[in-house]
């Protein structure tokens, strides 16, 4: 089992994104029989999702997190819902505000992994708004174009913990839940 962990890069006033080092602090690492990679991704309304998707095919994995930073919250939260982006006030880092392609699309998707039981793992809080801004737009894309279980995570400014991350991701999709699964 491969499973990518996807962060954002810099943007506006935040030059150091601690999704972004989450992302490269966790990558290589292997918990309960699922092989961690970590990437940074622009925060590029188009460029961030074709990037996760290009590492899907390439690193071949099962599962994409993608987690993103809210400057505004101080509790880690599991997005279950992105809303169609079609404009927003705050360009990306290409200068991109609009999304007239995505105007006869689905209003709202969610996450296709088990939110309840990541936050419950994590010890976070389930939300049902992604923002605005990039996230939202990855997550309401991601969904959409990745053949693969995508769920995305906000963090605090503060960051999380890789071990509490890598304690979750044990034990949503690593061996011991697997033989649990399988004994019942």
């Amino acid at each position: 089992m491969r499973l990518l962990v996807a962060g954002f890069g810099p943007f506006g006033e935040v030059r150091d994104n601690p999704s972004a080092r989450l992302a490269r602090s966790i990558d290589g690492e292997k918990t309960q029989g699922v092989h961690i990679i970590g990437r940074e991704m622009p925060v590029s309304y188009r460029r961030s999702v074709r990037c996760c998707i290009d590492w899907v095919k390439e690193l071949d994995v099962d599962v994409v997190i993608g987690v993103g930073v809210a400057v505004s919250r101080d509790v880690v939260t599991v997005e279950r819902t992105g809303v169609r982006p079609l404009e927003t006030v705050e360009a990306d880092v290409d200068g991109l505000v609009t999304f007239e392609s995505l105007q006869d699309a689905p209003a709202q998707v969610h996450a296709t992994i088990d939110v309840d039981q990541l936050a419950l793992h994590l010890d976070a809080v389930v939300g049902d708004d992604a923002g605005r801004y990039v996230c939202n737009a990855w997550l309401y894309q991601a969904v959409q174009e990745i053949d693969r279980k995508v769920g995305f995570l906000h963090i605090p400014p503060e960051g999380l913990d890789v071990q509490r991350l890598l304690h979750a991701i044990g034990e949503m999709w690593g061996e011991r839940r697997w033989q649990r699964n399988s004994t019942t």
